[in-house]
């Protein structure tokens, strides 16, 4: 430590002393530091805080942060020893590991890590990876939470990656933005990782593999379910950078990976996201029209529910108005297709309800939903016959299905506060469905 800093220094002394003693007491200090024989004047010392340790001897200080290792000379504050002697944390797996590294000598050394960093890198420079692996692992292993251990990390799975091992590179770039959220590696880490599941996706896309067939020879691929380790590394590009150049490329390949497998629900999904999330994607376009063809085939029929429809019909209008300049003849001419048939399932909706409510004589609500494919599905096949029942029941008055309404009344009363409560709210649905009056948006 260079101890001028916390000393004055003669010129500014003196100056000191002259304003502060007058100038006799001047003259007298320059007397004793110049006239030849007189004795060096003594600077004074610093006086000890008073939040300073007595006692304190820097070498124990420096052999207690180190935890001990004589091998290391130098400082670092990256590394802090964790108290682990304390309760059940003591037996610990990972505390037992710790203190036997330390009896055996291979304890937190932050020189020894540096060496071990020095020549995996000279290896890797040489292209031995497999070499360089193991130096690298010794580096991150001898200095813990630091970038030491981070770089070590990366080089790993860098040597994982140029020798083919994709599943342990994939493992360890993976646990290195764990540990490091904000690396100074993320965008070569997401580049790694994407391109490694598009290489997955290939080949599962080609070989068509077997779940839970185990993989025992190519070393490139994961042991089980190459396409759901594929769309889990998809998924690790994204959550790790979320705004990073390839986190909507990420989304996106997840969508058609589900699309291309008919799984229309998952695809969907994707697609949505990338519509909410990034709504100034390259692939917006895309993500409009292949999530309206995954909607209308996740919709499983008139018995099922049909929110997804709705949604559809939305999104089809949508694409409509966000890119009128973009869409080419087939992608308008495939909207206009998608909306009539969006259509024509709706119409299929109400005339199944509405044939099931006339045929248990409930025709005030048969009407209603004849009612409905005639004025807003006018273009459809079964709006001409939704009309023409609408004319055979004007005027029928419902028919009660309960024979014995005075019995129910007293034996069992709550049925009828059921069957009011679920017109209610089958009527508050077409109302606020139909609603114009501008308060909101009409409910779809």
């Amino acid at each position: 430590m260079n101890h001028t800093h916390s000393m004055l220094q003669p010129n500014a002394f003196f100056r000191h002393s002259h304003r502060h003693a007058g100038p006799l007491l001047a003259g007298l200090i320059g007397c004793a530091v110049t006239a030849t024989g007189c004795a060096t004047l003594k600077m004074p010392s610093m006086p000890s805080m008073p939040w300073a340790k007595k006692d304190a001897d820097p070498e124990k200080q420096v052999a207690g942060a180190l935890g001990e290792d004589d091998e290391s000379s130098v400082i670092s504050s990256e590394y802090t020893p964790v108290d682990t002697d304390a309760g059940w944390d003591y037996f610990k797996g990972d505390n037992i590991k710790k203190r036997w590294k330390k009896v055996v000598g291979r304890g937190p050394n932050e020189p020894v890590a540096r060496q071990l960093l020095s020549a995996g890198d000279a290896l890797f420079r040489e292209k031995k990876y497999a070499q360089a692996a193991t130096k690298y692992k010794a580096a991150a292993d001898r200095w813990p939470d630091s970038t030491i251990e981070e770089d070590a990390l990366w080089q790993l799975a860098e040597c994982f990656f140029f020798t083919d091992k994709y599943p342990k590179a994939e493992d360890c770039y993976d646990e290195l933005v764990k540990k490091y959220a904000n690396t100074r590696y993320l965008d070569r880490i997401a580049q790694r990782q994407f391109v490694m599941a598009q290489y997955w996706i290939a080949l599962d896309q080609k070989n068509s593999y077997w779940t839970i067939v185990p993989n025992l020879v190519d070393r490139s691929r994961p042991l089980f379910d190459t396409r759901g380790r594929a769309i889990k590394t998809f998924d690790h590009v994204r959550i790790n950078d979320p705004r990073g150049s390839l986190a909507d490329d990420s989304i996106m390949a997840q969508a058609n990976a589900h699309f291309v497998e008919r799984q229309w629900i998952d695809a969907d999904y994707f697609y949505g996201l990338l519509r909410s999330e990034y709504p100034d994607s390259d692939f917006l376009l895309q993500a409009h029209l292949l999530g309206l063809q995954a909607k209308l085939r996740a919709y499983q029929g008139p018995a099922y529910e049909g929110g997804v429809l709705d949604e559809a019909e939305i999104l089809a209008d949508q694409t409509f108005v966000q890119f009128p300049d973009q869409l080419d003849s087939e992608e308008q001419e495939r909207i206009v297709k998608a909306r009539a048939e969006i259509a024509a399932q709706q119409a299929l909706r109400h005339w199944n309800r509405a044939e099931f409510y006339a045929k248990g004589k409930h025709y005030s609500s048969a009407r209603i939903y004849y009612a409905l494919i005639a004025r807003d599905r006018p273009q459809t096949l079964l709006a001409q016959k939704a009309r023409e029942k609408l004319e055979i029941l004007q005027g029928r008055e419902d028919v009660s299905d309960d024979p014995l309404p005075m019995l129910t009344r007293v034996l069992n009363p709550d049925s009828l506060k059921e069957a009011e409560l679920d017109a209610m709210a089958e009527a508050d649905a077409v109302i606020a469905r139909e609603d114009t009056s501008g308060a909101g948006a009409p409910l779809r």
